[in-house]
């Protein structure tokens, strides 16, 4: 029991700071960007690892901490990145299916800036 405890946090806890990277990765990517499809699709991305990050904290309080408040709050963390995870990776999708419009609008501009 002791070792899949510890197993089970070491897993949360990598992947706090792997969503945490990811969530900052992405929204750099957003602020560099000049495309505005782009740039909702990167924080898109971005809002679904923020989604994890905050899913992956509730499970990890739920799990150290054993009392009645912690699993409330717990539980509205789960909820709200779940909720935050599927909300944006339908956004996700969204945007992804725009991105080929973006580019062919950005050539068309391209080559009649060239003229």
């Amino acid at each position: 029991m002791e070792m899949s405890y510890q197993i089970a946090v070491s897993f949360l806890v990598t992947l706090l700071f792997l969503s945490l990277f990811m969530f900052i990765v992405y929204k750099i990517r957003m602020i560099r960007n000049d495309r505005d499809v782009r740039k909702a699709y990167y924080n898109s991305i971005s809002r679904i690892w923020l989604g994890v990050l905050i899913l992956s904290f509730g499970l990890n309080t739920i799990i150290q901490f054993p009392t009645a408040v912690s699993y409330i709050i717990g539980a509205l963390f789960v909820i709200f990145g779940a909720y935050n995870i599927w909300h944006f990776n339908a956004a996700r999708k969204y945007f992804k299916g725009n991105i080929p419009i973006e580019d062919e609008a950005w050539a068309d501009f391209n080559r009649k800036a060239k003229k």
